[in-house]
C-alpha cells in the first residue's frame, strides 16, 4: 500500500490449504496478501492445524506469512462433540461466536503492542458477529461479509412450513443485527467494511454505511486450462447443480425448470451433486413431474470428483435464493460452464450476459421465475452456438476471479479508503525511517 508493506494481523477463524468455501477464503486471502508484499500474521483456530503445519514445514509459504493456530481445549472439545452429533450449522456458529472472545483475549495479550498497522477480519465471512478485534484500537478492515441476503416472499411459496419459518427467523435476525451489541461494536470500531451485496449492506446500521463498500471479494484458485467443446449433436443437454439439498438453495426450482424446459422440446438432463434434508422431497418432486429418469441425485462427492463432473456437463443451474458469493459459480466458469441463476445475492453480480443468464426475480411469482429459468435452459439446449459463446465467456470471466486479482483489487480499495489520518501517519513514519 502506497509503495510500502504494512504489517497485518489477519483474523481467519476458518483457514486451510486445498479447501473451498470459508477455509479456502481464509487461506487464499492470507497467501495472496502476503504475496503483495505485506507482512501477514494469521490468527486462526485448530481445524486445519495439520494441513497448515505441513505447508509451513515444506517451506511452501511466503516468508512474510506466519500463523498463530489457537483454540482453548474446552472450545475444541465443544466443536468436536457438536460435529460428531451432527449439529453442523449450530456448532460452527456457536464455536465461532465463542472463539471471537478467545481471539480478542489472545490478541490483547500478545499483539496489542506488536507493531501491527491494521487488522483484517476475513472469516467467518458472515454479517453476524464478525469480530471483536476492532476493539483493540487499530484500524480494522472487516470482510467482505455476506449473509444479509434474503429470499423474496414470493419464492417461499413451495417451501415446507418449517423452512418458511426458518427463513422468517433469518429475516428477523438480520434486522436485529442493527441493534445487536456485538455486531454494532464491530461496525462502530471498524475503519472499513466490505459487504458482498446490497442486501448485506442493508444489514449494516445506517450510521455506519459510509464506511461500507459493496464488493463480492470472492476468488478461485488457479484451475486447469479449459477449452469448451461443442456439444456432440444428438446428445442430451446436461445441466449440473452443486450445493446442499435445501430449499433456499433452489434445488426444487431447478427440477421444476428442467421439467418445463423439456416440455418445450429441450432434451435436457439434470445432475444434482450434494446432500441435505430436502433430498427425499426433491426426489418425489422429480417423480411427480415425470422427469425422474432425467434427474440424477449424485449425493455428496469429493471436491476433485465434483470438478471432474463440471467438465462432463454443458451448463450450471444454480437458482439459489440468498447466496452471498458461492465458489461453485466460479468453479463452473473455470470449467467452461455458463451459469443460469436468479438475480439474487452474489450470483447476480458474478454472472454477466457474456457468461450466463441472470433471471430477474424482483416482483415475480415463483411460477414466473421457474418459467424464465426454463426459457434460459431451452435457449441454450436448442442453440449450441449461443451456449458455446457463453462457455468461452465463462472461461474469460473466471480470469477476473483468480485469487491474486481479487486480493490485489481488494487491497487497492483498502489503500484508497482507509482514513486519511492513518495513511498520513504511515507516510510520515516512512519518511522518518528513510532519513
Amino acid at each position: 500500500m502506497r509503495g510500502f508493506a504494512v504489517k497485518i494481523l489477519m483474523s481467519a477463524f476458518s483457514c486451510g490449504p486445498g479447501q473451498g468455501s470459508e477455509p479456502g477464503v481464509g487461506w487464499n486471502m492470507a497467501i495472496e496478501t502476503a504475496r503483495l508484499g505485506h507482512v501477514v500474521h494469521v490468527l486462526t483456530q485448530t481445524e486445519f492445524r495439520p494441513e497448515i503445519e505441513r505447508e509451513m514445514a515444506a517451506g511452501a509459504l511466503p516468508p512474510n506469512l506466519t500463523f498463530d493456530i489457537y483454540m482453548p481445549p474446552w472450545l475444541e472439545a465443544l466443536r468436536d462433540r457438536g460435529l460428531k452429533m451432527g449439529f453442523f450449522s449450530l456448532t460452527w456458529h456457536t464455536v465461532n461466536f465463542l472463539w471471537q472472545f478467545c481471539a480478542l483475549q489472545r490478541a490483547w495479550r500478545r499483539y496489542r503492542h506488536a507493531g501491527f498497522d491494521i487488522i483484517h477480519h476475513v472469516t467467518l465471512a458472515g454479517i453476524r458477529y464478525p469480530t471483536l478485534l476492532a476493539s483493540l484500537g487499530l484500524p480494522t478492515v472487516i470482510g467482505p461479509l455476506g449473509g444479509g441476503e434474503r429470499a423474496p416472499f414470493a419464492l417461499r411459496k413451495s417451501m415446507p412450513l418449517k423452512d418458511r419459518l426458518s427463513e422468517l427467523f433469518r429475516d428477523m435476525h438480520n434486522v436485529a443485527l442493527r441493534i445487536d451489541p456485538f455486531t454494532r461494536s464491530a461496525f462502530r470500531n471498524g475503519a472499513l467494511i466490505f459487504v458482498r451485496s446490497e442486501e448485506s449492506l442493508a444489514a449494516v446500521p445506517p450510521r455506519y454505511r459510509d464506511k461500507a463498500v459493496v464488493d463480492v471479494g470472492m476468488g478461485i484458485a488457479e484451475a486447469e486450462e479449459t477449452r469448451p467443446q461443442r456439444r456432440v449433436p444428438g446428445r442430451p443437454f446436461r445441466l449440473l447443480y452443486a450445493g446442499r439439498l435445501v430449499y433456499w438453495k433452489g434445488g426444487h426450482l431447478a427440477i421444476r425448470a428442467l421439467a418445463a424446459a423439456r416440455s418445450r422440446g429441450a432434451e435436457a438432463t439434470l445432475t444434482l451433486v450434494g446432500s441435505g434434508p430436502a433430498r427425499a422431497d426433491f426426489e418425489q418432486l422429480a417423480q411427480r413431474l415425470g422427469v425422474s429418469e432425467h434427474v440424477r441425485f449424485r449425493g455428496q462427492a469429493p471436491h476433485d470428483e465434483t470438478l471432474t463432473m463440471f467438465r462432463e456437463h454443458h451448463a450450471f443451474l444454480f437458482p439459489s435464493l440468498h447466496d452471498a458469493a458461492p465458489t461453485v459459480v466460479l468453479e463452473a466458469f473455470a470449467n467452461g460452464l455458463p451459469a443460469i441463476c436468479l438475480g439474487l445475492g452474489g450470483p447476480a453480480k458474478m454472472v454477466e450476459e457474456t457468461c450466463g443468464c441472470v433471471i430477474p426475480a424482483a416482483g415475480r411469482s415463483e411460477a414466473e421465475c421457474v418459467g424464465a429459468l426454463a426459457d434460459a435452459i431451452a435457449s441454450l439446449a436448442l442453440d449450441e452456438d449461443k451456449r458455446l459463446d457463453l462457455a468461452n465467456g465463462a472461461v474469460r470471466r473466471y480470469q477476473r476471479y483468480k485469487w491474486p486479482s481479487v486480493t490485489a483489487a481488494l487491497y487497492a480499495e483498502i489503500e484508497k479508503r482507509l482514513p486519511a489520518r492513518y495513511m498520513e501517519s504511515r507516510d510520515a513514519e516512512q519518511s522518518l525511517s528513510a532519513r
